[in-house]
């Protein structure tokens, strides 16, 4: 359950995308993954956590948007996740090459995870020394 928690939108949604060269094309591109994304979502990936999907904005942050459900402590499940979460994040970094976009343009990802009426309890910000 635990590792279900980041890394199903980047294992299920491949990342087929060339290297970018200019700022507004990877914009575009980014905004197109987050798009095909939000095309399926929201998705329930476990007894806890909802996908509801992606963003980009315009200083080209992807987000990554979750909710916490069934919990009547969602500090005390993304307290208990959180580190496993990183690791898995660096991982799925180092051997999916499909998440090259990623790395060659040092793209910063947010993780943003709410409970079950909106409220923000957690962001995991991830920067390009996070996975690189």
């Amino acid at each position: 359950m635990k590792s279900k928690l980041i890394l199903f939108p980047l294992l299920i949604f491949p990342l087929l995308f060339i290297q970018c060269s200019g700022g507004d094309k990877l914009h575009r591109q980014l905004v197109k993954m987050a798009e095909n994304m939000n095309s399926t979502a929201p998705v329930q990936l476990d007894n806890h956590t909802l996908f509801l999907g992606a963003d980009v904005t315009e200083e080209n942050l992807f987000q990554y948007r979750y909710r916490l459900l069934n919990t009547d402590d969602p500090q005390s499940l993304m307290e208990a996740v959180e580190e496993q979460t990183r690791t898995n994040i660096r991982e799925a970094f180092r051997l999916n090459p499909d998440l090259r976009i990623f790395t060659v343009n040092d793209v910063r990802i947010d993780y943003i995870y709410t409970d079950s009426v909106g409220n923000v309890v957690k962001t995991i910000h991830i920067t390009p020394e996070d996975y690189k």
